[in-house]
């Protein structure tokens, strides 16, 4: 009668497990490494305060250049709806003098000019607006009538106005601004050219040199 062979129990080497981890990890207790720990961890703090500040400092200046823009849209807006009134200028941003149509023809111009200098769409819009203020003021000094500017350009007589097309070409992106406001893409080169359309007109007026 053949025997049945009885299995051994396995037994779990505890000592033998503890003794490897401990050969294969006990420099993780040393000081030297709980030293660059500690410099680790230092570091990651000082770069995470860092950050923050500077995420905080960035969110702070965003904020401010926002306000900037809506400050402009809202004195470009307020030019547009005093022009069409026929109420008189009073918003700040634009000269007491240009207000009353007083302010000297090349100082006027070079104000409005100096407006393509920013980096701002939103100056751009506003120099726009402001030189076709200037057209209808000098249209008005030159005893045209007409409530609007285009009620002034339709009644120019002919030949008073050699740039009377370019006068609609100009006056019509003014009223782009005026009716779209912020939604109205302008680009730099867009408003020199319209702003440079003014300038001809400007010239033919005799307002400046």
């Amino acid at each position: 009668m053949q025997s049945t062979a009885i299995p051994q129990p396995v037994f779990l080497n505890v000592e033998f497990i503890f003794s490897w981890l401990w050969g294969h990890l006990s420099w993780l207790f040393t000081l030297k490494f709980l030293s660059f720990l500690y410099f680790f961890v230092t570091l990651l703090i000082v770069v995470g305060i860092t950050v923050a500040i500077y995420s905080l400092v960035r969110l702070y200046e965003i904020k401010q250049e926002e306000k900037k823009e809506t400050v402009k849209e809202k004195e470009a807006s307020a030019l547009v709806h005093e022009t069409q009134s026929g109420v008189p200028l009073t918003m700040t941003g634009v000269p007491d003098a240009l207000r009353e149509g007083v302010l000297p023809v090349n100082e006027t111009w070079e104000n409005i000019r100096s407006k393509l200098l920013s980096d701002s769409p939103s100056d751009w819009r506003l120099a726009i607006i402001e030189a076709d203020i200037y057209l209808d003021r000098l249209l008005d000094r030159k005893g045209y009538p007409g409530d609007t500017l285009g009620d002034k350009l339709k009644q120019l007589p002919p030949g008073a106005l050699p740039s009377l097309q370019i006068a609609w070409e100009a006056h019509k992106v003014r009223n782009r601004i005026a009716h779209e406001g912020t939604s109205f893409t302008i680009t730099m080169p867009e408003a020199r050219r319209v702003l440079s359309y003014y300038e001809i007109i400007f010239r033919d007026l005799g307002a400046i040199e």
